[in-house]
């Protein structure tokens, strides 16, 4: 049997406590498939080896025996992604990534920590608080995410709309690539005008170039004071007037988000939240603010008073405390938990320039209306970098099979709105499995062209993460 001799090569290579032959026992069928799998409920898992190394120098043994052997891998990291980047379908070996979570350096005079890419995102924004620093990119599924699959994915999160993407606060990567070639790009360093910046191809390639095994994150100083309003919003054309007004006051915007009452439903239903105001409301939409002192207490009134003047909003409250915060948030970071515990979902991730967005939705909704007739939509995002969630939910009579044919046959319609409003099909969860077929409707052939060509440099035969992206 072929993959038994693989896993015995690789038990020599690495050790075999590192090494995990499905047939061999050593874990139940479903732990083991799960390694194999993300959040999607597309595929199935088809794989035989799943391997924990402890180092990069073990997944360079790893590598380079699969290259030598024409051998696929898959990299397996927290396996909350939403496109199929971290499926093993046709027989590949899977690297996790679970055991490489340690923090290898600090530096206090630029702000930086040096960690394996294996740790959780949680994790590392308690590293940095412990040091009295912050990192802030943050999102629904930093208590299990990996930083290297947020560094691989490019994840935005929850508060772009100040800080941007994790792309702008990672100052160093440590790659394996597809030939089983360690670079350490850039270092410890924060100038360094010295050619191309090759650590960005790998940011947001989605381990189709090497597998990212080490890091070193940029931090910054935590905000003083956290401040949240939730908003009870009557038509979508006010949010962005909302969003607008925000502009009017010198106060730090964290975060801008959205949601409809139909998610809010949702939350409610499966975390047990209470009703945010006495009276349901068509959207709601959660703003948060660094206060640092009185005058941004001043300033934090004066934008509520200011949207309700401008009848804006049916209602409104400004949390009181932690906790109040935590329940606000709690309304928007609760919806993909809530919708997944009770349906079968098919979710569309994309972007799209502010100006555009409110002809977009009336083009969208004309669309749904068509083609998804009696389906409910849960609609949510940030709304404050562009980015929008739509999510299909599957009614109880379809099969999944059927409902999952059904979206594939309208997404084509769907993808050809966003191209002509100039959005993105992926706003952050990537293209991986599900949406590699639809590239062509955000990039163009020449581009496509370039991708692929730089994947033959760093992954000439094809073994890095096969079929996602290209």
């Amino acid at each position: 049997m072929i993959a038994k001799e693989t896993s015995d090569q690789l038990s020599k290579l690495i050790g075999s406590e590192k090494v995990f032959f499905r047939e061999d026992g050593k874990l139940d069928q479903n732990t083991f498939d799960s390694y194999g799998l993300d959040r999607t409920k597309v595929y199935s898992p088809k794989y035989q080896i799943l391997l924990f190394p402890e180092n990069t120098e073990d997944v360079q043994k790893i590598v380079k025996y699969a290259y030598e052997n024409g051998i696929a891998i898959v990299p397996s990291g927290g396996r909350t992604g939403y496109a199929g980047g971290a499926v093993a379908k046709s027989g590949e070996i899977v690297i996790s990534l679970a055991k490489m979570n340690k923090v290898l350096d600090f530096d206090p005079f630029l702000g930086t920590l040096q960690v394996q890419a294996g740790m959780i995102t949680k994790n590392l924004h308690k590293e940095a608080e412990e040091r009295g620093f912050y990192f802030p990119v943050d999102f629904a599924a930093t208590g299990s995410s990996h930083i290297g699959g947020n560094i691989a994915t490019n994840a935005g999160g929850v508060r772009v709309v100040q800080y941007g993407l994790i792309r702008d606060w990672i100052l160093g990567l440590t790659v394996v690539t597809g030939k089983g070639e360690i670079f350490r790009f850039n270092g410890e360093i924060l100038k360094n005008n010295t050619g191309y910046d090759l650590k960005h191809l790998f940011i947001g390639s989605e381990g189709t170039l090497g597998i990212i095994t080490e890091c070193v994150v940029k931090l910054t100083k935590p905000p003083k004071d956290i401040r949240v309003i939730f908003l009870a919003v009557p038509e979508y054309k006010n949010i962005l007037d909302i969003f607008k007004e925000t502009h009017n006051f010198s106060l730090p915007l964290l975060a801008f988000e959205f949601l409809t009452d139909y998610c809010l439903k949702k939350v409610k239903e499966h975390l047990s939240v209470s009703d945010p105001f006495p009276e349901s409301s068509k959207y709601y939409v959660l703003m948060e603010y660094e206060v640092q002192d009185e005058a941004d207490e001043e300033k934090l009134f004066g934008i509520l008073e200011t949207i309700t003047e401008k009848e804006l909003i049916t209602d409104g409250s400004i949390a009181q405390n932690s906790r109040q915060n935590e329940t606000f948030w709690k309304y928007r970071e609760g919806i993909s938990e809530s919708l997944s515990l009770a349906h079968t979902v098919h979710k569309n991730d994309i972007s799209l320039p502010l100006r555009n967005m409110e002809a977009f939705l009336a083009d969208m909704e004309a669309l749904l209306a068509t083609k998804y007739q009696g389906f409910e939509v849960a609609l949510f995002g940030h709304i404050g970098d562009g980015n929008l969630h739509l999510n299909i939910v599957k009614p109880k009579e379809l099969s999944d099979a059927d409902f999952f044919e059904r979206c594939k046959s309208v997404d084509p319609e769907m993808f050809s709105l966003i191209q002509k409003h100039k959005g993105s099909i992926s706003a952050e969860h990537g293209i991986g499995l599900l949406k590699k077929d639809y590239l062509q409707f955000s990039r163009s052939e020449a581009e496509i062209l370039a991708m692929r060509g730089i994947k033959a440099v760093f992954d000439p035969k094809g073994i890095m993460n096969p079929g996602k992206v290209l």
